[in-house]
């Protein structure tokens, strides 16, 4: 063999190991623009509560009709069930898909509502924790 068939070899080979790096590259970079390209996911995270945001969320739990169904200051109606406890029951994140996707009897309010409005509206539920005390008059 002579010197000149060696170099064609070596190019050869140089030639395939450039291929390779460069389809792995590529496939690297395909799969990351995949994955960033995903949607995110359709429940949102809640974050902790103020007690402004608290009080707003009793305002819209009037204003926008959830007492109809669940009674005033969600004690409980003739549809909906009593919300009294269900920040003890349940965690932000489950009141918050419960408002957002509907379920179990319950329409969805995730086209209705802004995503400030839901937020304030778990934090509002999620703080109510202890049954409310009968008051005397009420129990007569």
């Amino acid at each position: 063999m002579d010197h000149g068939s060696k170099s064609f070899f070596s190019l050869r080979r140089l030639s395939r190991v450039l291929v390779r790096n460069v389809t792995a590259g590529c496939s690297v970079l395909f799969a990351i623009a995949l994955i960033c390209s995903m949607p995110s996911p359709a429940t949102r995270v809640v974050r902790a509560y103020s007690h402004s945001s608290k009080q707003a969320g009793s305002v819209l739990f009037h204003e926008k009709g959830c007492e109809h169904c669940h009674g005033v200051d969600g004690r409980g109606g003739d549809l909906g069930p009593d919300l009294s406890t269900i920040g003890k029951r349940w965690k932000k994140q489950q009141i918050e898909h419960q408002i957002h996707e509907g379920g179990a009897g319950m329409p969805p309010f995730g086209d209705v509502l802004q995503p400030d409005e839901i937020k304030d509206l778990v934090d509002y539920l999620h703080a109510k924790r202890k049954a409310p005390k009968i008051s005397v008059a009420a129990a007569k």
